[in-house]
């Protein structure tokens, strides 16, 4: 609900572009975005970050999750011969609906995963409009007859 799916975005997506591009690594933790009754729940991976290495802003109905993981520091003597851990920094965005509270949106880095917690906007009821009956003479009247009164209180008036 949050934004919607677009199949065409996905040629253009990190899953295809490493085959032409093999020594690009790039960390882009999965996401899931769902929702109960009370809030929309932005769920991250994020194995290994701390809060302090998370951060979550909101700015004009976006919301951003942006952080960074650092490749650990192994002593000098021990020779890699593959890493498959992506290390980097990493950037999403998603659209807030409308009248979301961001006063109370709250995130929590717990066990590898960062829960972002969007309570849903109050549902606005639709205002209902009185409608009267008349027709364009009865308007035409009231406005000549509006004129003239106020015509004939200027006349009067010393």
């Amino acid at each position: 609900m949050l934004t919607l799916w677009n199949p065409f975005n996905d040629l253009f997506d990190d899953y295809l572009w490493p085959r032409f591009e093999p020594t690009r690594q790039e960390y882009r933790p999965a996401v899931d975005v769902t929702e109960d009754e009370n809030s929309y729940i932005v769920s991250a991976d994020v194995p290994g970050l701390t809060p302090e290495d998370v951060n979550v802003t909101v700015e004009q109905n976006l919301l951003t999750v942006s952080g960074e993981r650092s490749l650990e520091k192994k002593s000098e003597h021990q020779g890699y011969r593959r890493i498959e851990r992506r290390y980097g920094s990493f950037k999403r965005s998603f659209t807030l609906p409308e009248g979301v509270d961001v006063e109370r949106i709250e995130a929590l880095v717990e066990h590898g995963t960062l829960t972002v917690r969007i309570p849903k906007p109050a549902v606005i009821q639709p205002k209902k409009i009185k409608v009267i009956a008349g027709s364009l003479k009865d308007k035409a009247k009231g406005l000549f007859s509006k004129a003239s009164k106020e015509g004939q209180a200027e006349a009067t008036a010393p």
